[in-house]
């Protein structure tokens, strides 16, 4: 398994690269996209003001004047956030997390939609949110396999991409798995599904 994020790394950077040069020369894939609902009921729909929803409007256009956020264009914004890891695969799991229709786009609603969550929302809809990134296939249930290759994911964020000795930092990575999908599955049954992940999450907090 740890092989497949050894190798990742190189693919992804090669990928990216290819795809960012050619991107250069080639033609919109999309129309320009506008938000289908007014800033009215953006404001219904979110927690945001309408001073502030225009800004963010005004910055989301700016960063993309399609109006649209593919898969590429994310994963070089966070190629820029963390510049010495390797950071395709994780911005891959959030843009999952964020086109929830499987558009293969973002649009601005989408994005709106995820800040007020992430911002505004209760501690549950946030954790809520923390598990389905977990849950890589978005079936409801979190297997060990897929919490392994989310935290994975985190560490190549921070692991300098030339690195080679890996051993010592999948030990790490799987005593981190196994600590966190122990706590996770109250109940022993090998998966961990939404309501006990979200009863653990809630039960700590509160202890906290």
């Amino acid at each position: 398994m740890w092989h497949a994020v050894e190798t990742s790394i190189p693919t992804h950077n090669k990928t990216h690269q290819v795809d960012t040069s050619l991107k250069k020369n080639a033609t919109p894939s999309h129309p320009i996209s506008r938000p289908e609902c007014s800033v009215a009921e953006l404001m219904k729909r979110t927690k945001f003001s309408r001073d502030q929803i225009r800004h963010l409007y005004r910055t989301f256009k700016q960063d993309s004047p399609s109006g649209q956020v593919n898969r590429e264009q994310l994963a070089m914004v966070f190629a820029t956030l963390f510049p010495t890891g390797e950071s395709h695969r994780y911005s891959v799991y959030v843009f999952q997390n964020i086109d929830r229709l499987n558009t293969n786009i973002i649009r601005f609603e989408d994005m709106l939609a995820t800040f007020s969550l992430l911002v505004y929302g209760s501690m549950k809809d946030r954790l809520g949110w923390i598990f389905d990134l977990y849950d890589l296939d978005k079936d409801g249930v979190l297997t060990r396999p897929e919490l392994f290759q989310l935290i994975a994911s985190i560490f190549q964020l921070i692991i300098p991409t030339g690195k080679l000795d890996y051993r010592p930092i999948l030990n790490t990575i799987e005593k981190r798995t196994d600590e966190l999908f122990r706590a996770w599955d109250i109940h022993e049954k090998g998966s961990i599904y939404k309501e006990d992940f979200l009863q653990y999450c809630l039960q700590v907090s509160l202890t906290i």
